[in-house]
């Protein structure tokens, strides 16, 4: 046993090395790609979701957003404006559909991104930034509805 344990103290060294290098790769890379004159980012991700009283659920989502590159949404802004939409948009909704509070439905949401979509995802989320404003689009892909909201940049930063 003795002679087994300082292998095993290698490998589990080993693997947090490894997990250290894969947050710090994650953290230098770029989310945002240009591509065509635009702004892109997708991802897709699929998120447990164990709520109290609640059959455990999986949803598959798939989240793309664009904006011009150079136009009037910043890099810095694109970014922070698609992760306010979509995680807004996601919570709202599927707290709504438990009827439940955000709080109490966030602390049964597991999240992990995926590389690519496994099969079609359940929800699609797009967000397309233009000059003029913003257009959230949500998707249903099991039932093909889709709910749209188009705003100015106006009505977005309304007081």
């Amino acid at each position: 046993m003795t002679k087994a344990l300082p292998g095993i103290i290698l490998l589990l060294l080993a693997a947090t090395v490894v997990s250290a290098q894969e947050w710090r790769a994650q953290l230098k890379a770029d989310g945002v790609v240009v591509r065509g004159g635009k702004m892109i980012y997708d991802e897709v991700g699929l998120y447990k979701i164990k709520v109290t009283g609640y059959e455990p659920a999986q949803v598959q989502v798939k989240v793309h957003s664009e904006a011009a590159q150079g136009g009037v949404v910043s890099r810095d802004n694109f970014v922070s404006l698609t992760t306010l939409m979509f995680s807004m948009t996601f919570v709202a909704a599927l707290s709504e559909s438990y009827k439940v509070p955000a709080s109490q439905f966030l602390q049964g949401l597991d999240y992990t991104q995926l590389k690519s979509a496994i099969g079609t995802p359940d929800l699609e989320l797009n967000l397309i930034m233009t000059s003029e404003g913003m257009q959230l689009e949500v998707v249903n892909t099991s039932s093909g509805q889709k709910t749209r909201q188009t705003m100015t940049w106006e009505q977005v930063f309304a007081k």
